[in-house]
């Protein structure tokens, strides 16, 4: 859009480069050029501002295919303005002189002129084809007519339009009509995956298979080793008691041998003992036998009166420990009788 200034009774117009600007003073084109800035008159001026660069325009094309199928076809236009001073003549690019902008549409117009003339190549190509093979390879199809119908267009020349290039974007039946062109690719494409899931499903379970035999031999192993443990450990206690046993043995029998010698030593010991106590008695027996005999041989040669003084002295010494003495008349008298005849003899 171009940029109209007003100052007084003149007026400022400044145009961008894109911007094609044919500039009229009564009725005669006094200057045209893209990007033009210059002061005017607008009480004697008209302004047409022309794209000078490419436009796009995108539409629908409803159409019927030779089984007799509604088709939607979308194109995408790009075109350029090659002689503005046509594309004036033939459509009204005329600007505001006060705020610069278009006084109608004169894009939405050419627009709508490209679709319809997009419109007769498109149609003679779906109207001879089914409507599978449309879907399938249409597309370009429709393309290079529209490219080879538009270009070689009289009527685009005179309106001073170039065609730079089209595009299909989409062809497209009714919409159940392609869910149900859909069905089947959908329903392969389902088969498929349900092959791929039956497959993973059974190549999880041989993996799980294969996890569980690998458990379950990983179980035997550790079974037969554990067996094999306990095996050694059994062999293991059984040398270990084996061997307490003969150290026990050992021990008892180095004990009985250090008892044997602690007994023979006792025994020895007692022997000798008994034999010094024995020897000892034997000579006190005979020292007591020989003081005896020696005692009863004084005894025998000493007179009455010195055995009873011997009698006396030691019934002297013992008459603290005698509770009771009986004296019989014929021992006295005997001991009498014998004084008294020692007393004579004398």
């Amino acid at each position: 859009m171009a940029t109209i200034s007003r100052f007084g009774l003149v007026s400022h117009l400044r145009a961008e480069p894109n911007q094609f600007i044919l500039h009229y003073r009564r009725g005669r084109l006094v200057r045209s050029g893209p990007g033009l800035a210059y002061w005017f008159n607008p009480l004697s001026a008209a302004v047409a501002q022309v794209p000078a660069e490419d436009c796009e325009t995108t539409f629908l094309l409803q159409e019927r295919s030779a089984d007799m199928q509604e088709v939607t076809v979308q194109c995408t236009l790009t075109y350029r303005v090659a002689d503005a001073q046509k594309a004036s003549a033939r459509l009204n690019f005329t600007v505001s002189l006060g705020s610069g902008a278009w006084v109608e549409q004169p894009l939405e117009k050419l627009a709508q002129l490209w679709a319809q003339r997009a419109q007769q190549p498109a149609r003679a190509y779906l109207m001879g084809v089914p409507l599978v093979e449309a879907l399938v390879s249409g597309a370009e199809v429709i393309r290079a007519a529209i490219l080879d119908t538009l270009r070689a267009d009289p009527e685009m020349t005179d309106r001073g339009l170039v065609l730079v290039g089209a595009q299909v974007n989409r062809i497209a039946p009714q919409a159940d009509l392609e869910k149900a062109l859909q069905t089947p690719t959908r329903e392969a494409i389902q088969q498929k995956a349900d092959q791929a899931t039956f497959e993973r499903r059974a190549l999880a379970v041989e993996k799980e298979r294969a996890i569980k035999e690998n458990e379950l031999a990983t179980e035997i192993e550790l079974a037969r080793r554990q067996e094999e443990l306990i095996r050694r450990q059994g062999a293991n206690r059984l040398l270990q008691t084996q061997d307490e046993a003969e150290a026990e043995r050992a021990r008892i029998e180095a004990e009985v041998q250090r008892q044997e010698v602690v007994a023979a030593g006792y025994a020895r010991d007692a022997r000798t003992r008994a034999g010094g106590d024995a020897e000892a008695r034997r000579a006190l027996a005979a020292v007591e036998a020989e003081a005896d005999a020696r005692r009863v041989e004084v005894w025998e040669r000493a007179p009455g009166r010195v055995l009873l003084g011997l009698a006396l002295q030691q019934l002297a010494a013992k008459i603290e420990h005698v509770q009771h003495l009986n004296l019989s008349p014929d021992v006295l008298g005997d001991a009498l009788r014998q004084f008294l005849r020692d007393q004579a003899e004398k």
